[in-house]
């Protein structure tokens, strides 16, 4: 997953354009206890590239799943704000099966439908062959409950036209983005290289749920927009996400034709945990949206500039130094303004 691209050494915090019509978004606004590292004491992610929320339970904790692109789905649950707990999804002998095909069990993005209380998993492709793994895949968990401990059931999502949706694919670059509505599916393709650098822009694909045919293919050059590496959806047709190389949210809002008729972006800051005053090269890849407007953002670490430079590194206590080194994912936490 790790391509070159531009890293933005000075940051402009929340920059953005107002909306003409409706609610605005005017600012996102970091939490003062984040970022993050997703660990405890005895549990940590890996190369955790997509985020959905899920739920909060009696005890007031929000759940989450993450997945990881080594081929691991997790649960988090956040208490009292910062308080992280872990649990493993675990994949029945069924799915490892269904799996085990794959060069690289490459899971990018995962979603829950609250629609139709379906979850779906973006995996990339890789090796020669990449085509036949790349894709949007809905899993299975016993009753629905995406609570529940295991995944029980994988299968690809038929999107067509086929050759459309694969058009830009290649090995290790895939569908990042992705999120729905009540009646879309919405995939955001990472990018596309040219000449083994990402070209200035992507795009934004939107499928009818009911018989999973594009209805557009939406450029992102007009929006400012390089990548795009995680998606949530806010209401019918309005969307916010991730651009990675850009290091910054964007949001988007559709007519009922699916032009753009809204959009903003908000430069973001990638400062270490709890040591904001200096700051590190982040690769954000998933998003999402708890019951309280509260953002999410997911770091997959970027192994070949992850850990800071000497002059910072040594500034750093043992363990903060212990966690770079060892690629722990961080977690960001924002709050939206209107």
């Amino acid at each position: 997953m790790y391509k070159f691209y531009s890293i933005v050494i000075f940051f402009c915090f929340l920059l953005g354009c107002t909306y003409k019509t409706g609610d605005r978004i005017t600012a996102v606004v970091p939490d003062n206890s984040y970022p993050r590292w997703l660990k405890n004491t005895k549990y940590h992610t890996d190369q955790t590239s997509g985020i959905t929320f899920i739920g909060t339970n009696k005890n007031n904790e929000k759940i989450f799943l993450l997945a990881d692109d080594i081929g691991k789905i997790h649960h988090l649950k956040i208490k009292s704000d910062t308080i992280f707990s872990f649990s493993p999804v675990y994949l029945s002998s069924e799915v490892k099966a269904y799996l085990d095909t794959f060069p690289k069990w490459d899971f990018e993005e995962i979603v829950y439908d609250k629609f139709t209380k379906s979850s779906y998993l973006s995996i990339e492709g890789n090796g020669v062959h990449f085509k036949k793994f790349v894709g949007i895949y809905k899993i299975g968990f016993p009753g629905n409950n995406p609570f529940a401990d295991s995944i029980v059931s994988i299968s690809r999502l038929n999107i067509t036209p086929q050759k459309e949706f694969l058009e830009y694919t290649a090995p290790n670059i895939g569908y990042e983005g992705l999120t729905n509505d009540k009646n879309n599916l919405y995939l955001g393709l990472e990018g596309f290289e040219r000449n083994n650098l990402f070209a200035d822009s992507t795009y934004i694909y939107i499928v009818n749920k009911k018989n999973l045919k594009i209805i557009k293919k939406v450029g992102t050059k007009n929006l400012g927009l390089a990548t795009v590496c995680g998606l949530y959806s806010l209401g019918e047709r309005e969307l916010i996400g991730i651009d990675r190389n850009d290091k910054k949210i964007f949001y988007i809002k559709f007519d009922k034709n699916y032009n753009v008729v809204d959009s903003s972006t908000f430069q973001l800051e990638s400062p270490i945990p709890e040591y904001h005053k200096f700051v590190y090269v982040a690769s954000l890849e998933g998003i999402t949206v708890d019951d309280n407007n509260n953002v999410y953002l997911v770091d997959d670490p970027w192994k070949t500039f992850f850990v800071p430079p000497k002059q910072v590194y040594d500034q750093l206590d043992a363990e903060t130094q212990n966690n770079f080194n060892n690629f722990i994912p961080v977690i960001y936490k924002y709050k939206l303004k209107y």
